[in-house]
């Protein structure tokens, strides 16, 4: 029987983790690690010298309280290395990750750490933003991880990004695009004098992106990019001469 490690960044109350384990839980046997707490935009943050404590919820099941979900899938993948999990799955997000949403992402930085450790991956986000359905998505997610999972010689160690539409018409494969945000940041000053920052905005725009993840969701399709783990930029090793 396959055996998948669930993790996600919207913690143990995360809408979409409910649907994704109980469709996964229908092809394999499903461990599950996430963070206690909402730890969106974390992205491949680790906790360093620092004892988290694990609550366990049911079998097979722990929520880690301050953890990360980079950190939940190390601890994941540790605590159940008997059982030699097959495919690690981060989400089902309540929002896209495309474009260089990749970076900032704690869903995506999760199954960039299963992959990291020589496990084929999968970070599933809805592709609406505070998305309330999540049939669809855990039903694709599923059909894609069994595809996965039936050839895991070919897919080995492999990071894929997913971004899932509601009525989708089938599957890109594609790269990823380049968001525009109207960013800003807040400040105010407590009764201590003590300068305070809070960074927000708003999606703007997709810009210029035919071809891309954000194109093809756009078009109704689910977006699949593969990441590269090693980030190295070998087109400009051989440009720069210092």
């Amino acid at each position: 029987m396959y055996k998948i490690l669930i993790s996600n960044d919207d913690g143990i109350d995360g809408p979409g983790l409910r649907p994704l384990i109980s469709e996964l839980s229908k092809i394999a046997k499903v461990f599950t690690v996430v963070p206690k707490e909402q730890m969106s935009g974390t992205g491949h943050g680790i906790t360093l010298s620092k004892f988290k404590k694990a609550v366990k919820i049911e079998e097979n099941f722990y929520a880690i309280e301050g953890g990360t979900p980079a950190d939940c899938v190390k601890y994941g993948l540790i605590a159940f290395k008997k059982e030699k999990i097959d495919l690690v799955i981060s989400g089902i997000n309540t929002c896209p990750n495309m474009g260089q949403d990749v970076i900032y992402s704690g869903t995506c930085g999760a199954a960039r750490e299963g992959a990291m450790k020589g496990v084929a991956s999968l970070a599933v986000s809805a592709a609406e933003m505070h998305a309330t359905k999540y049939a669809h998505s855990a039903l694709a997610a599923r059909e894609i991880a069994e595809k996965i999972l039936q050839n895991k010689k070919k897919y080995k160690a492999v990071c894929l990004n997913i971004n899932i539409p509601q009525n989708y018409k089938g599957i890109k494969v594609v790269p990823l695009g380049l968001n525009d945000y109207n960013e800003n940041v807040e400040t105010i000053v407590d009764k201590k004098g003590n300068f305070k920052y809070k960074l927000s905005g708003r999606y703007f725009s997709g810009g210029k992106n035919k071809g891309s993840d954000i194109d093809a969701v756009a078009r109704g399709y689910i977006s699949v990019t593969p990441l590269l783990i090693d980030q190295t930029d070998f087109y400009s090793i051989k440009k720069i001469k210092l």
